[in-house]
């Protein structure tokens, strides 16, 4: 057995790491260590470094070795990490104390090496991103301006919106609108599919009693982790075997994928609890 060090990149979430680990054990490697963004493990010396990245690569991660690369990836996630934080905690907190304690450097030096590299300012990055999260909490309308506002820090309603215009070129309002205009009804089934798997939706979702099983992944969600953002129904046939619905399924971990029924079926399968989710 060899030791590996594996630097990689766009682990940007915890169903990331099941990936991950589930895919290098099936190499027969055992982890010593995975976070975001980096694993250690021990493998066979018969595998090797370019069979892990091949078949890590087919789920989009990619291995990095150039330490600016791995700095900058480092940052990246250092900066989304803080943005959970301001979520969920109610502690004042400086992007600059939280990324030098993260990465272990100072952010004199943080902040050199990422402008160089990116070509753009931390500060400018983060507010980048951070815009981004009120585009995925307006997607899923659950709460309005002034909750956005509290929830991710924003010093009043005003300021989140005047920097999701400067950011976006749009008003949260006239987003709104785009969004609901890409909300488009399809032709036929096979239409609603091609689309959404180039819109990202690339995992397949199926019943499981209370739950949603991927097996793309071999994980179950409970219910309450999910959010159904779109419903498409299709009558294709007259016959019950031809109604069919798409379901566009997000989880809190941002995995995104699709849960293709039969109507009259897969409601009666569903729970109650299940089935209020399911709006559209």
């Amino acid at each position: 057995m060899k030791t590996l060090i594996l630097n990689i990149k766009n682990m940007v979430c915890p169903r990331c790491i099941l990936v991950v680990q589930n895919e290098l054990e099936e190499l027969g490697a055992l982890i010593s260590t995975i976070r975001l963004g980096y694993v250690a493990i021990q493998v066979p010396d018969n595998l090797s470094k370019e069979k892990i990245a091949s078949r890590l690569n087919s789920y989009g991660f990619e291995l990095i070795e150039d330490k600016e690369e791995i700095l900058m990836e480092r940052i990246k996630l250092g900066i989304q990490h803080y943005i959970e934080i301001l979520e969920k905690s109610t502690k004042e907190l400086m992007l600059s104390d939280f990324l030098s304690h993260e990465i272990g450097k100072n952010y004199n030096f943080i902040s050199k090496h990422f402008s160089k590299n990116e070509g753009t300012t931390i500060e400018t990055y983060y507010i980048n991103k951070r815009v981004d999260r009120v585009k995925e909490l307006i997607k899923y309308d659950e709460l309005n301006l002034s909750e956005m506002a509290v929830k991710l820090r924003y010093s009043s309603v005003h300021y989140l919106s005047s920097q999701f215009k400067r950011v976006t070129g749009l008003s949260v309002s006239k987003y709104k609108e785009v969004i609901r205009n890409e909300n488009q009804y399809y032709n036929n089934l096979s239409q609603a599919l091609d689309d959404l798997r180039e819109k990202g939706y690339t995992y397949n979702f199926s019943i499981n009693n209370d739950c949603l099983e991927c097996k793309d992944i071999c994980a179950n969600f409970q219910i309450e982790d999910l959010k159904i953002t779109e419903c498409y129904r299709f009558d294709e046939n007259e016959d019950a075997t031809g109604r069919s619905v798409i379901y566009r399924i997000e989880t809190k971990d941002g995995l995104k994928g699709i849960l293709v029924e039969n109507y009259d079926y897969g409601m009666r399968m569903v729970s109650k609890k299940f089935a209020s989710k399911m709006k559209g």
